[in-house]
Order: structure tokens, then C-alpha cells, then sequence
């Protein structure tokens, strides 16, 4: 389930192009005074202005598997990080088997690098923006999760990834590409105090077939591309 593109809703469009081409150096593929398109790996980021937009979201950059120290040191002087207990660099065993580094952008939108162990993609070169991989995952609010997890299965042909049957936490594809469905209210991970909400979020999918789906009553839409 590889992430094409993924589009956001931003208010501050010269903070946003300030932070991601400025600071972490993305390229930027189109501008315009209300859209700013960039290239995050093999993703495109793409943020829409939205006069007075309050909304945060959470979404993950793949980094190479054997440098989340590097990615971690690199972006400490350029954002501010999400620490727990004076922890930045979390570890996820299990089918995860990932170590990730939280940090914030300018809008408070939650970040994060993730070095996905299972994943051959280890790298000799030193930690820059051309290590950013591609985006891998982003957070989907819901009121029920279940519900809307089921319907990302039956109606989307997707699958649970970890978290079957939970209320509050399911994520839902594959390591190239994960939806991170969670209760609406539930606070993004780790313990940034920031409520997940029912943010606006249009992704873009790479399959062998083409199509788009609206999720009921959520303000996601999905669509796929060959």
C-alpha cells in the first residue's frame, strides 16, 4: 500500500514551506497561494491552505532500517521532539520491530521518523533529506473504530495490520503503507496532549487497478492510481 501522494490542510502555507523546504530541505514540485506541493521521498506532500486551520495531524516518514540514532540527531536541531520521560528514540517490537523519533512541525502536526527493521533498506550514506524515504503512514480519527475499520476491510479489500478488535487503536495495511486509525479524542502517542480529530485527509494509493472511495461520514477520501 504505497502512499502516492498525501494531502493536508495547513493555515499557515509560508510557516509549512518554511519548515519542510527550508528546514528539512523537500524539495517543492508546485506552488501556488494556496497550495504547496512537495516531495517526501517517493511521496508527495501536498499541504492546502485553510484560513484559521487549528487542526493537527500525525503522519511517518520511513527512514533507512539502520539509522534512527542518525535520523534522530539530525532532525533535534531542526524541530522540536516529542520526548516521554526524557525518551526520544521508542522501540516497537513485535510485527513492528521498528524504532521510531517523534518531533513537531510549526502547526504542531506530529511527525515521525520510523526505521522499519524488517524492511531492506539499509543505508551507508550519511543521515540528510535524501535518507526520507517515502510517507508511510497517517492518523485517521473515527468515532468508532471498529466500524470504520471494518469497512476499510470489506468495502477497500485492506487488512488489519495490529490491533484487531480494539476500540481505540487499529492499524490497517501493510509496512509500505499503514492507516493509523484511532479514536477520535485518543492522545497521539507519546503523550503529546494532542487529541486526535476529525481532520481532513485525501491520500492518494499506488495498486494495479484504479478507483476512489469517500469513508461514511468521515472526512477521508482515498483513491488509487497505477
Amino acid at each position: 500500500m504505497k502512499m502516492f501522494e498525501l494531502r493536508l490542510k495547513i493555515g499557515n502555507l509560508a510557516e509549512a514551506k518554511h519548515f519542510y523546504h527550508d528546514v528539512l530541505k523537500l524539495p517543492v514540485l508546485d506552488e501556488t497561494a494556496d497550495v504547496l506541493m512537495l516531495q517526501a521521498g517517493s511521496t508527495r506532500l501536498v499541504f492546502e491552505c485553510a484560513a484559521g486551520w487549528q487542526g493537527k495531524y500525525h503522519f511517518a516518514f520511513d527512514v533507512p532500517e539502520n539509522q534512527i540514532t542518525e535520523a534522530a540527531a539530525w532532525i533535534s536541531d531542526k524541530a522540536k521532539l516529542a520526548p516521554l520521560n526524557d525518551q526520544t528514540i521508542f522501540n516497537s517490537s513485535g510485527r513492528w520491530n521498528a524504532q521510531m523519533v517523534y518531533f513537531y512541525d510549526p502547526a504542531g502536526n506530529i511527525l515521525e521518523f520510523i526505521a522499519r527493521h524488517n524492511r531492506p533498506n539499509a543505508s551507508t550514506e550519511a543521515f540528510s533529506e535524501h535518507s526520507i524515504i517515502s510517507i508511510s503512514e497517517i492518523g485517521l480519527a473515527t468515532n468508532d473504530v471498529k466500524q470504520t475499520v471494518k469497512w476499510l476491510c470489506d468495502t477497500v479489500g485492506m487488512t488489519v495490520y495490529d490491533g484487531a478488535g480494539s476500540d481505540t487503536f487499529s492499524a490497517v495495511g501493510d509496512e509500505l503503507g499503514l492507516f493509523i486509525v484511532v479514536k477520535e479524542g485518543r492522545n497521539w502517542y507519546p503523550e503529546t496532549g494532542i487529541a486526535a480529530g476529525l481532520n481532513p485527509v485525501n491520500v492518494t494509493l499506488v495498486d494495479e487497478e484504479s478507483g476512489a472511495f469517500d469513508v461514511p461520514g468521515l472526512p477521508y477520501h482515498i483513491q488509487w492510481v497505477k
